[in-house]
């Protein structure tokens, strides 16, 4: 009896909010604004290796544009076992998936003839793709 007695209409339960209409509308641009920006270094990044594969003369540089297929490039590149890619999904195994990933990173940096301690500089924002880019293009 207490369902039928309640009013159930739409209007009623799409009103239900706490903040304003002004607050959805910032809160709707800022998701935008991030997706941009995410849309933005997902595209810097991948061009940035898939020069640097270019450069390495491997025959499927495409795949850097690919998100799990980047991994398995950049292992080939680095002269490690491309099928430590499966092992980024395993539980603990990632751990020591992640240490072969870095040590590919690091053959890479040494092939293209640059310092292998500027991988470090890369933790720190915005110095990441300043570093990168003088991967790929310096």
């Amino acid at each position: 009896m207490f369902l039928l007695t309640q009013d159930w209409s739409l209007i009623y339960l799409l009103a239900q909010s706490d903040s304003s209409s002004a607050d959805a509308t910032a809160g709707a641009a800022g998701s935008l604004v991030g997706l941009i920006l995410w849309l933005f270094i997902y595209l810097f990044t991948s061009y940035c290796f898939y020069k640097i594969y270019q450069k390495l003369g491997e025959s499927n540089a495409w795949f850097a544009w690919v998100p799990i297929l980047n991994y398995w490039i950049m292992l080939k590149a680095g002269d490690q076992s491309p099928y430590w890619t499966i092992g980024l999904v395993i539980p603990f195994v990632n751990l020591v998936a992640l240490i072969f990933l870095l040590i590919a990173f690091v053959n890479i940096v040494k092939k293209l003839g640059k310092n292998p301690w500027l991988i470090l500089l890369m933790i720190i924002p915005i110095v990441n793709f300043v570093i990168l880019y003088n991967f790929a293009f310096g």
